[in-house]
């Protein structure tokens, strides 16, 4: 019988989860909500802060897909390629991270003695309700792949029309407070972040020092975050569960170059988030700002990348 296994439940209200699962490890997806893996359980403990509202695809839980303008928007309005976008979604104007949170996505899976994996697209067509908030024709596709490195996510974009396509990529884990606060530690070997007023940055960035400096190991009870760093291409994130005995590795593909850190006192998560731009990347851009990190599509080709979550000791 193979270590790892793949297959698909319906929950009540007639959801439909993906699960993949090995020795340790049991995941859970839901297609339907932006192909969010809302549930991580390691050795009996759940790594995700837990979904209150599982019906709810915008709930702040589990690790939403952020595509194709993570982040915030200033006044929800952009300009790029001659498109003049007020980005709204179902009708309402959307501040925060794009389109896709809430998207349904088909999706396929499978297993083997190699591992278990779980894939998802969903697009952007001249038919979708919101393509005059992102009028380019796009699929992204997810893959996640469980296997003894650990878990990866790899994300594909695919420019399916004849103008030059602009995005930006984020995940937005809500990792789980696991025992006491002060025994959670985390590191984040940036060199600099963003200096940003009410959330919405500059495009200066500023050398990390003080509160912002976790170079080396720090606890997240004595952390007041909710910043993006910048910095982090080839460089690995760590969350340390000391009472658990066990570390949370985060790598990525070169373009994720920031990591946005999260670190509310009020809730029963934080947040560790690999982020290939800026806040407000694509007005950043517009004023010729190098640091919006924005990336790019060409008619016909794709862009891919991706996120490594491995347990160290």
């Amino acid at each position: 019988m193979s270590a790892y296994r793949a297959y698909e439940q319906e929950m009540d209200g007639g959801f439909k989860q993906v699960c993949l699962e090995s020795k340790d490890c049991q995941l859970a997806i839901l297609p339907s909500a932006g192909f969010n893996l809302y549930s991580a359980v390691y050795k009996d403990r759940q790594l995700l802060m837990p979904t209150v509202n599982i019906e709810n695809p915008m709930a702040t839980a589990g690790v939403p897909i952020l595509f194709p303008m993570p982040n915030r928007t200033r006044d929800c309005k952009y300009s790029f390629g001659g498109h003049d976008c007020e980005i709204r979604k179902n009708g309402e104007l959307r501040f925060l991270h794009g389109l896709f949170m809430d998207e349904p996505f088909e999706f396929c899976y499978g297993a083997d003695e190699n591992g278990a994996w779980a894939k998802g697209s969903a697009s952007v067509t001249k038919d979708s309700s919101f393509f005059a908030s992102y009028p380019f024709p796009c699929t992204l596709t997810i893959l996640y792949t469980l296997n003894g490195d650990g878990l990866r996510l790899t994300y594909t974009v695919t420019n399916d029309g004849d103008e030059t396509l602009p995005y930006g990529f984020a995940i937005h884990p809500y990792f789980n407070k696991l025992g006491q606060a002060d025994k959670i530690r985390i590191q984040v070997p940036a060199p600099c972040y963003y200096e940003a007023e009410m959330c919405m940055p500059s495009g200066k960035l500023l050398p990390v020092e003080g509160m912002t400096d976790v170079h080396e190991f720090r606890p997240v009870e004595e952390l007041y975050l909710d910043h993006v760093f910048s910095g982090m291409s080839g460089k690995t994130a760590k969350i340390a569960y000391d009472e658990l005995g066990f570390t949370l590795a985060l790598n990525a593909s070169e373009e994720f170059c920031n990591m946005v850190v999260y670190t509310p006192h009020n809730r029963p998560g934080f947040c560790l988030e690999n982020q290939t731009n800026a806040t407000d990347f694509l007005n950043l851009y517009a004023q010729g700002i190098e640091t919006a990190h924005m990336n790019s599509v060409e008619p016909g080709a794709s862009a891919s990348g991706w996120i490594q979550v491995s347990v160290c000791r």
